[in-house]
């Protein structure tokens, strides 16, 4: 048993059950995935075509765009992000012409763009599909 505050116990199995689960989202969906600084990051083009998005690669800004195209899931849900941008090296994405944030920017590795599973999770997973 971990001897501290029970609040600060509670805290650190949160974040334990957390990153857990979130990891769980690529494996369980077969993505090919990556380590990073002791992230996880998942295939971008694998994750696009799962959830029926089109993906095309800018030489020029080092970017990457998706576009929803409207395939209807078996539940009827669509996705958060409609468009999404990304850019190699830097954290900030675009998800419908709003500026987002990420922990940790994307990678090329081996001719693929690899996002934090955030990007999976929040804005390309249907909501329904996360429960």
């Amino acid at each position: 048993m971990v001897k501290g505050k029970p609040g600060k116990r509670l805290m650190m199995t949160a974040v334990l059950v957390l990153s857990l689960a979130v990891s769980g989202i690529a494996g369980a969906a077969g993505m090919k995935t990556m380590k990073k600084n002791g992230m996880e990051l998942v295939n971008l083009r694998q994750a696009a075509g799962m959830y029926g998005y089109s993906i095309e690669w800018n030489s020029k800004d080092r970017s990457v765009s998706l576009v929803y195209m409207d395939k209807m899931m078996d539940d009827g849900m669509k996705p958060m992000g409609k468009m999404i941008k990304v850019w190699i090296g830097s954290k900030k994405i675009m998800v419908d012409g709003m500026a987002v944030s990420l922990n940790m920017a994307p990678a090329l590795y081996d001719g693929s763009t690899y996002v934090v599973d955030m990007v999976v999770a929040e804005y390309m997973k249907p909501a329904k599909a996360m429960k």
